[in-house]
């Protein structure tokens, strides 16, 4: 025994601090267990290897003859303890001892035992109610995550007489938390049965329609674009402050009208025809015509 007011580490450290398997087992016993770091792990193997030990020591001593004295009652010692607290069979021996893993350990830890036994929803959940003296055995409260509990108390695990956790209607009780997700379990369901009507019911009287200040009106064909006081019924219709388009295409200048395939006309162009490309006051209704100015003579020779 040590000094009594001096703290003594009750582990070892591992010799090799960079070892890939190593790492990994105790990784994933971290993340088993729900432990707080490395250490409780160590701690864990630190037991293991002690108690190999002494079960070499003992069994060196079988081979030169029948065990006896203090080296027998040290082995029924080692082998009732570790009994008693469930990690070795009623019927194991001191070759099973050889054959243990820290897991075996592990799992007889209070805050395992909290979790497995459904007093918590999470191991992380099973640490915090333990530390903040939710958990007691037998009516004594416990607050150390890591207590070894031994196969008798395993049955006498409660909550403690004056914690909160002790009434039933706790929401943090684990049938709270589940009757809790149960109900948004089916809130949503129906949430999605609702939206799957909805999408499901009937639609408006035509496809899609737009229409606005550069759109075609009410029952307009392919596409009119106009200026403020345009309209177009044709396919395309691109005009100027007042023009109209009933044709294929009109392009038109301030007072322009196209009711043909196409017209490009000046400021009182009209082209009922093909096409017509008109200056001032021009007129078509042919094929094409190019006119000229107004108040020249345009009649053949024939004509006259």
């Amino acid at each position: 025994m040590g000094y009594p007011g001096k703290n003594t580490k009750s582990y070892d450290t591992p010799r090799h601090p960079w070892q890939a398997a190593r790492l990994a087992e105790e990784v994933g016993h971290v993340k088993t267990y729900g432990l707080r770091n490395k250490r409780e792990v160590w701690k864990a193997q630190t037991l293991l290897r002690n108690y190999r030990r002494s079960a070499m020591e003992m069994l060196a001593e079988i081979t030169e003859g029948e065990l006896a004295g203090h080296v027998k009652q040290k082995s029924d010692d080692i082998l009732t303890k570790l009994k008693r607290y469930g990690i070795l069979s009623q019927e194991g021996g001191l070759d099973d001892i050889l054959a243990l893993d820290a897991r075996n350990f592990l799992d007889r830890r209070l805050q395992t035992q909290v979790y497995r036994q459904g007093f918590a929803n999470t191991l992380r959940q099973s640490r915090q109610f333990i530390t903040h003296g939710h958990i007691a055995i037998e009516g004594k409260k416990v607050t150390v995550p890591g207590y070894m509990v031994t196969k008798e108390d395993e049955l006498k695990i409660e909550y403690y007489l004056n914690s909160p956790l002790k009434s039933e209607s706790h929401v943090q009780r684990p049938a709270q938390i589940v009757q809790k997700e149960i109900a948004q379990i089916e809130e949503v369901q129906e949430d999605r049965r609702r939206g799957r009507g909805r999408r499901g019911g009937g639609g408006g009287a035509g496809g899609r329609g737009r229409s606005g200040p550069g759109r075609s009106g009410p029952g307009g064909a392919n596409r009119g674009a106009s200026g403020p006081a345009g309209k177009g019924s044709g396919n395309r219709s691109t005009g100027g402050p007042a023009s109209k388009a009933s044709g294929n295409r009109s392009t038109g200048g301030p007072a322009s009208k196209a009711s043909g395939n196409r017209s490009t006309g000046g400021p009182a162009s009209k082209a009922s025809g093909n096409r017509s490309t008109g200056g001032s006051a021009s007129k078509a209704s042919g094929n094409r015509s190019t006119d000229v100015p107004a108040g020249k003579d345009t009649k053949t020779p024939a004509e006259k």
